[in-house]
C-alpha cells in the first residue's frame, strides 16, 4: 500500500450513493391551494433489517465508498415487488467472511412487511458487491440477477421455485477482460440488437486492487483518495446468444475502447431511430453516449451531444444517471439528466475526441 499527499485543493470529500428516503414532495394545483405528497418511512417495522457494511479499515480503501446497490424485483411471480441489497466484504481478503457482509434479499408479504429469505434463495453473495440489475434473460417468465462487484461478478438464474443458481462461468459474464477481473459498479440489461434476447452492460471504474490501494491524509485522519490518482477502465458489452451463454462484444462494437470511469449506466432510444442507446456516467471524466449503429457497433458521441462536460467545458463527478422525457420537451427526443458534483478537471481520451 503507498502513501501520497493529501490535496489540499481540487476536489473534495466524496460519498457515493445517498439516498434518502422520507422526501416529502409539494404540488400547487391552483395559487390558493396546496396538495402535499407525503411519505411515511416504515422500515421500523417492516422487517428489512439490512446494514450496510463496507468493511472499512483505518486506511480508508476507495472501494469503500462505491457500495450500497438495491434491485426491486418480483423474483417469485405473485405480483409484489422483492427487494435485494448489495453488501460489502473484509478488506484487504474481499470475501464475505462473516454474515454481517451477505448480501440480503427480502421477499414482499404483501402487508408491508418483508421475510428475509437469503439464505433459502442462495443469493448471499462472495466478494465485495458494488451493483445489482434484474431482468428475465432467458425469456422463460422468471426475473433473473446480476450482481456486480470489485473481484465478483454473478449472474444467478431464476429457478422458478423461489431460489437461484449462480451460472456466472456457464453464461461467461464474470465481468473479467484480458484476463483480469475488473471493478465493476453498475450494470444494465439492454437488447441492443433487437433480437428480443436481454444482452448485458456492465460499468467499470478504477484500475483498483489491496496492493495498489493508495492512502490519503495523516495517520488518524484518513480519507478516501480521490479517483483522479487510479487508472480508469473500459466498459463490458456482453451479446445473449439465446443458448444461456453471452459473448464478450465489447471489442467487436467499439465499446472497449473507450476508457472511462464508470459508475451509472442508463438506456434508451435517445434520437428515436428504434435502437437503443447507452449512457454511462463518469466518475470525475468526461461522460459517454454511446449511440447504437442498428445493433452492429456504437459509437460515442457524448462531446457532440453536448453531455460529455457541463457547460463549462470540465468533466464532473458523475453518479447516478436517468434518461427522461420532460412534459415540455415536444420533440419526442430523451433528455439526459445525471446527478453531478464539481470536482477537478481531468480529461480521457476516446472516439472523436
Amino acid at each position: 500500500m503507498s502513501g501520497v499527499p493529501w490535496p489540499t485543493a481540487g476536489f473534495r470529500v466524496r460519498s457515493v450513493l445517498a439516498c434518502t428516503l422520507g422526501a416529502a414532495l409539494l404540488a400547487s394545483s391552483k395559487p390558493s391551494e396546496q396538495s402535499r405528497i407525503g411519505f411515511e418511512n416504515r422500515q421500523e417495522h417492516s422487517g428489512v433489517t439490512f446494514v450496510l457494511n463496507n468493511g472499512s479499515t483505518d486506511d480508508k480503501p476507495i472501494i469503500d465508498s462505491t457500495l450500497g446497490g438495491v434491485a426491486l424485483l418480483d423474483y417469485d411471480n405473485d405480483g409484489y415487488l422483492d427487494l435485494f441489497f448489495t453488501n460489502g466484504a473484509s478488506i484487504p481478503s474481499l470475501n464475505k467472511s462473516k454474515q454481517a457482509f451477505s448480501n440480503r434479499l427480502y421477499h414482499n408479504n404483501h402487508d408491508g412487511t418483508f421475510t428475509d429469505v437469503t439464505e433459502r434463495a442462495g443469493v448471499a453473495g462472495e466478494g465485495y458487491s458494488i451493483g445489482a440489475a434484474a431482468a428475465d434473460y432467458d425469456n422463460d417468465g422468471w426475473t433473473d440477477l446480476y450482481v456486480t462487484g470489485v473481484n465478483r461478478n454473478i449472474l444467478y438464474h431464476n429457478n422458478k421455485d423461489g431460489t437461484f443458481t449462480d451460472v456466472t462461468q456457464k453464461a461467461g459474464v464474470a465481468g473479467i477482460s484480458d484476463g483480469r477481473k475488473l471493478w465493476s459498479v453498475s450494470a444494465a440489461w439492454i437488447d441492443y440488437d433487437n433480437d428480443g434476447l436481454l444482452d448485458l452492460f456492465v460499468t467499470n471504474y478504477l484500475d483498483w486492487s489491496p496492493e495498489n490501494s493508495r492512502v490519503c491524509g495523516p495517520p488518524g485522519k484518513r480519507l478516501s483518495c480521490p479517483p483522479s490518482l487510479y487508472k480508469g477502465e473500459p466498459n463490458i458489452l456482453y451479446h445473449n446468444n439465446g443458448d444461456g451463454t453471452f459473448t464478450d462484444v465489447s471489442a467487436a462494437t467499439g465499446i472497449a475502447k473507450c476508457i472511462g470511469k464508470g459508475m451509472g449506466v442508463a438506456i434508451a432510444d435517445y434520437d428515436g431511430d428504434g435502437w437503443t442507446d447507452i449512457f454511462v456516467a463518469n466518475d470525475n471524466e468526461r461522460n459517454f453516449l454511446f449511440k447504437n449503429r442498428r445493433g452492429q457497433e456504437f459509437d460515442e458521441v457524448g462531446v457532440d451531444s453536448f453531455v460529455a462536460y457541463t457547460d463549462d467545458g470540465v468533466p464532473v463527478s458523475s453518479m447516478g444517471v436517468d434518461f427522461r422525457g420532460p412534459k415540455k420537451f415536444h420533440d419526442g427526443y430523451l433528455r439526459i439528466r445525471h446527478r453531478i458534483r464539481h470536482l477537478q478537471d481531468e480529461r480521457v481520451g476516446c472516439g472523436n475526441l
